[in-house]
């Protein structure tokens, strides 16, 4: 079911992964109006940022450490697209691990036939690995729509730093003792659950994660790509669920690799600055904020100083 040598050799038409080419580089920089520079921050989130269907919230991987597996290339590629998305995961500020024995949250699988591939994970796992889904939805999310496709299944945990003892209100309404501070899985038919301190009114913060990715890759539609290109594009997939994969905005991002109409200039090549700055932003946001306009504007504001915006130094 995964891709043949020869066939996993056809990305980027390399017997090895090769080294990143050195380009000169000329930068003009220039004064935006301010409000331009909002304008355009906000919808790049609102593009690459889906938020959590039970709770409304952003999210990224805030459990880690991240920890990808890549199959179905050859060893050398394999381990080049791992290793790229433990680098970029690292440099953005996620939770990494050096010990080599962290438990896999993130499955990228190369494959000249992702319909079998989704549907027989979908089997063996009853639909969880589809991520949070109502049934009728569960045909949509078998259908491959992208050379390069991700499915996340998130959960939802409670602010550690708040209180060691909590009371947990389940759906029956029922009051438990609950000091679990493990993520509750997202589920359709159950509301999100929520905790409050005992003798207190006020729930305590939550934070919307990503618990686990599976990203599929059709070898046939990426005989074109190099893999370089192709690892970052998975490195994006990996670190945030984006809302859309078909919207081109006014700020580059490698997720515009795959859009045939998207750029006059040339595709990106790599992760750009604008992807760099997002993500991390979104790794050092305050996600637990009360509302979703104060999580959006920690992104936000994250985002443009790391872009350079002057008004934020």
């Amino acid at each position: 079911m995964m891709a043949t040598s020869a066939g996993a050799q056809s990305v980027g038409a390399q017997t090895s992964p090769a080294p990143r080419k050195q380009t000169e580089t000329v930068i003009v920089t220039g004064r935006k109006p301010a409000q331009d520079i909002d304008s355009v921050v906000s919808q790049f989130i609102d593009v690459h940022a889906a938020r959590n269907r039970k709770t409304g919230q952003y999210m990224r991987d805030d459990v880690g450490p991240v920890c990808p597996v890549t199959l179905g290339l050859p060893p050398d590629f394999d381990d080049f697209v791992t290793g790229r998305v433990v680098a970029v995961a690292a440099s953005v500020g996620a939770k990494t691990d050096a010990t080599g024995k962290c438990k896999t949250n993130i499955e990228i699988l190369f494959t000249d036939r992702p319909d079998a591939v989704i549907k027989s994970l979908d089997e063996r796992t009853h639909g969880a690995i589809l991520g949070m889904h109502f049934v009728h939805e569960r045909p949509s999310l078998l259908e491959i729509t992208h050379p390069i496709q991700g499915w996340y299944i998130t959960g939802t945990r409670y602010d550690e730093n708040s209180v060691d003892h909590v009371t947990s209100y389940g759906n029956n309404g029922t009051a438990q003792d609950a000091d679990d501070r493990t993520p509750v899985l997202d589920n359709a038919y159950r509301n999100a659950p929520e905790r409050v301190p005992l003798g207190s009114n006020i729930p305590m913060r939550r934070v919307s994660t990503i618990l686990n990715v599976l990203i599929v890759a059709d070898i046939k539609k990426l005989a074109e790509q190099e893999i370089g290109p192709v690892s970052d594009y998975i490195a994006m997939l990996a670190l945030s669920q984006p809302r859309s994969l078909d919207d081109c905005d006014k700020l580059p991002s490698i997720l515009d690799l795959m859009l045939p109409d998207c750029r006059d200039s040339a595709k990106p090549g790599a992760l750009t600055p604008s992807d760099i700055a997002y993500l991390k932003a979104l790794y050092a946001a305050d996600l637990g904020a009360t509302t979703i306009s104060v999580q959006k504007t920690s992104i936000a504001r994250g985002m443009k100083e790391n872009l350079g915006d002057p008004r934020q130094r």
